[in-house]
């Protein structure tokens, strides 16, 4: 989670808005027609595998746990191996709360960064083909229900930290992959998807609503 948590502030902190363009009409057209499935869903949950391969160790590290994507509410990810551990992104703060129940929170009150790191994050779980689309270079491969999409960062400063960013799906994302410029990766894998319609009275309380 920790890793997970440091790529998204050392990256979408400072990423511009630009145009895009794409290699074809026909790209262009299923792109948005997969970030419009993957927006339908109100609420995601299922589990997560991540791997996390440093290229200089030869060594790969893995932790495993559940995920809540909430259109509403924001993105939670808690980690069960092998340390216990949960993350809340909400439009105003992100919680983290630890085994012991403890948590800490880093308000988003008047800073403007931070609402912008929120939405630029949440676009890509969430679909928002706009967002997405004014921060990266965008290849898109395959049908709406069997899908690829490669995202390029188009500031310059930023690929020195994130190279690509590879995502796979059906009628969600399945894969995600971030790769580093010294040949260090991350790997999210998202199993069993579910889609319920509203969360339960503990996923509220880790989202700060109780």
């Amino acid at each position: 989670m920790r890793n997970f948590l440091s790529f998204f502030l050392i990256f979408f902190l400072v990423v511009p808005f630009f145009g895009q363009e794409f290699d074809s009409q026909k790209d262009e057209e299923e792109f948005a027609k997969v970030c419009e499935a993957i927006s339908s869903k109100k609420i995601t949950k299922g589990d997560f595998r991540q791997l996390k391969f440093i290229q200089r160790l030869k060594r790969e590290m893995a932790s495993t746990g559940i995920f809540v994507i909430s259109a509403d509410d924001g993105i939670l990810w808690q980690t069960q191996k092998p340390y216990f551990s949960t993350m809340a992104m909400t439009k105003s703060a992100i919680i983290q709360t630890n085994a012991k129940g403890k948590k800490s929170v880093i308000s988003a009150e008047s800073n403007a960064t931070f609402d912008q790191f929120s939405k630029v994050l949440s676009s890509v779980f969430t679909g928002n083909a706009g967002i997405l689309t004014q921060n990266f270079e965008v290849e898109f491969i395959g049908s709406t229900d069997n899908w690829s999409i490669n995202l390029i960062p188009k500031n310059s400063s930023v690929r020195k930290v994130v190279e690509e960013i590879e995502m796979v799906g059906k009628i969600s994302i399945d894969l995600m992959t971030i790769h580093e410029p010294n040949g260090d990766y991350i790997r999210y894998e998202f199993l069993t998807h579910i889609f319920p319609d509203a969360l339960t009275e503990e996923e509220k309380a880790l989202f700060g609503k109780n």
